[in-house]
């Protein structure tokens, strides 16, 4: 595969109002690429830049961004997350999602449903769901489900999605185990997909960063991070995204590891590739022919007619 080019794209990038995809979406603007920004509200400093590139354009060949007010938790909002972008930019050709939640108060494994005062997931729900695992895995999995859809049915556009986990995804916390399993499910999904990249031309990727200083360590009850740790910047984690959206090494089922080590005085950024392979068993069970012909029968019915056969 080859470098993609972000120039004339056009990219959703979720929690664009600040920390991260802000800080992305900055990058993506600068490079050439629209952004449709979304997320519950813009701080003044994704404000900032979305008068900076007003849309429409001053030039035609001149990127610029959208918000759409966006729940990702909220299906009817991806829905229409999606259909404004297309209405507004006639396509979409990347997809970041980064808004996620650090298991608050509010949804949390020691907050019980029905218990808790704190709690405001539901108890009674027909359908259950922890709102930390709404936003931080099942949010992600049905825009990459929209996204897929739709690059499967414009065979014309290489999609590339990419999902910002963390490292937390394959380390653990009695503190926040919703928060562990919930970025380790989407590592776990984004793993799954790997192969459509050579099957489809379609790239899928995960950055697992370490711990970066942004307004989700704001709140009183989550000051765990502080400018006085060491830590990435929204904007060091940022560039590394786009390196993961951009360089022809990932894209592939790519699990992308960054964080800053060192001390106060003296840090730096690295990055690595997670060998989830690793984890696989050293022997087991060769696939029978029912399973090998599954799985061509599914290549063959998404090449005929996408995911709407």
């Amino acid at each position: 595969m080859s470098t993609y080019p972000v120039n004339g794209k056009i990219a959703i990038v979720t929690g664009a109002g600040s920390g991260i995809g802000h800080a992305l979406t900055k990058l993506l603007l600068s490079a050439g690429c629209s952004v449709v920004l979304a997320d519950l509200k813009l701080r003044p400093e994704a404000e900032q830049t979305l008068a900076e590139y007003h849309c429409p354009a001053s030039t035609p060949s001149s990127p610029s961004a959208i918000f759409h007010p966006t729940d990702v938790a909220n299906w009817t909002h991806l829905t229409s997350l999606w259909e404004t972008a297309i209405k507004s930019f006639g396509s979409v050709d990347i997809v970041v999602s980064v808004a996620g939640i650090y298991e608050p108060p509010s949804s949390s494994f020691w907050k019980p449903p029905g218990i808790s005062p704190e709690s405001r997931d539901p108890a009674d729900a027909s359908t259950g769901q922890y709102s930390t695992f709404a936003v931080n895995q099942i949010a992600p999995i049905r825009l990459a489900q929209i996204a897929m859809d739709y690059w499967t049915q414009h065979r014309d556009i290489q999609g590339n999605y990419l999902a910002v986990a963390s490292m937390a995804a394959y380390l653990h916390s009695v503190e926040t185990p919703f928060y562990m399993a919930s970025k380790a499910a989407l590592i776990s999904f984004v793993k799954s997909l790997g192969s459509v990249r050579d099957l489809f031309g379609i790239r899928m990727s995960a950055v697992c960063p370490g711990p970066v200083l942004t307004p989700i360590f704001e709140p009183e009850w989550n000051k765990k991070l502080t400018a006085d740790d060491v830590s990435l910047t929204p904007e060091e984690c940022a560039a590394v995204i786009l390196r993961v959206l951009v360089e022809p090494q990932w894209g592939n089922g790519s699990i992308v590891e960054t964080q800053k080590i060192g001390d106060k005085k003296a840090s730096k950024v690295v990055v690595r590739d997670v060998q989830m392979e690793r984890l696989y068993p050293t022997t087991f069970v060769k696939p029978s022919e029912r399973v090998i012909q599954s799985r061509q029968n599914l290549v063959r019915q998404i090449q005929e007619s996408g995911m709407r056969g």
